[in-house]
C-alpha cells in the first residue's frame, strides 16, 4: 500500500517575518531570547488551540492539518467535502490565516506566504505534493508582508464568491487575504469601530520607529499603508469622532 494520499486541497505555506534575526540575538541576549521561546510556543500552540474552538459538528477530517518547522507554519485543508456543500477548504484556511495574522501581530511579527489548491498528501509528518509546492513558491517571491492565493487559488474563490467579500481582496495588483478582516470586532449593526486597529497602529508605528534593518522597516511600512487603506476602504468602519 502507497503512504501517499494524494487529495485536492487547500494550502497554506506561512512564514514569521524577523525569526532569524531573532534566533541571532537570542543566543547572546535572554530578552531576546525570551521573546523567541515566547514565540516558537505561539508557533507550536496556535494552531491547536484555534482547532479546539471547531464545534464537535465539524468531522475531524475537515479541521486543517498543520506542520511547523523553524519558523514556518503549513496548513491544509480538504477542498470539498462530498457530505456538506457549503464547506469550503479554502475559505476555512483564509479565515485561519487571519486569525494567524493578529495572533502574531499582538506579539509584534508580521507573517508572508502563499496559498494554492491542487493535488497533495498530508500527515502528522510529511507533506507533498504539487499545490504544496506552489504556495512555497509564492512565499519565497513575495517581499512583502502578504499571504497571496495563487491564480488557482484565486480563480477557485472569485467563483464561489461571487459577491464582493472582504476577507480576500486585491491590493496594489494582487489577490491576496485581508489579515485586518473585520469580522471579530464587527457590532451588532455590522458596523467596526475604529478604534479596534489602534493597538495595532501602536505596533506598527513602534516597530518603523525602533527597527534598525531598513528590509524589515519597510515591510512594517508596508503593513502600515495596507491598514491605513483598509480602514479608507472599508464600509462598515464608526469613524471616530
Amino acid at each position: 500500500m502507497p503512504n501517499l494520499k494524494l487529495e485536492n486541497r487547500a494550502v497554506a505555506f506561512i512564514d514569521i517575518l524577523g525569526f532569524k534575526q531573532l534566533v541571532e540575538r537570542a543566543t547572546e541576549d535572554s530578552e531576546s531570547f525570551n521573546f523567541l521561546d515566547d514565540l516558537c510556543n505561539t508557533l507550536k500552540e496556535a494552531v491547536p488551540i484555534l482547532n479546539g474552538k471547531v464545534s464537535n459538528s465539524v468531522p475531524e477530517q475537515l479541521i486543517p492539518y498543520h506542520t511547523s518547522i523553524s519558523d514556518c507554519l503549513i496548513l491544509s485543508a480538504p477542498l470539498t467535502s462530498a457530505n456538506n456543500t457549503d464547506y469550503c477548504g479554502l475559505s476555512i484556511l483564509v479565515m485561519r490565516v487571519i486569525q494567524l495574522t493578529r495572533i502574531f501581530l499582538k506579539q509584534g511579527y508580521l507573517i508572508r506566504g502563499g496559498i494554492s489548491i491542487g493535488k497533495v498528501s498530508h500527515n502528522d509528518s510529511n507533506i507533498v505534493g504539487p499545490a504544496y509546492q506552489t504556495a512555497y513558491l509564492i512565499e519565497t517571491q513575495t517581499q512583502v508582508p502578504r499571504i497571496e492565493l495563487s491564480k488557482d487559488a484565486e480563480d477557485y474563490w472569485l467563483n464561489r464568491y461571487k459577491e464582493s467579500t472582504r476577507t480576500c481582496l486585491y491590493y496594489r495588483g494582487r489577490f491576496m487575504v485581508n489579515g485586518l478582516y473585520d469580522y471579530y470586532y464587527q457590532s451588532e449593526n455590522n458596523a467596526l469601530d475604529q478604534r479596534v486597529l489602534d493597538p495595532f497602529k501602536e505596533i506598527i508605528n513602534e516597530k518603523i520607529n525602533t527597527e534598525t534593518s531598513e528590509s524589515i522597516r519597510f515591510k512594517w511600512w508596508w503593513f502600515k499603508e495596507f491598514l491605513n487603506w483598509e480602514e479608507e476602504n472599508n464600509p462598515f468602519i464608526i469613524q471616530n469622532i
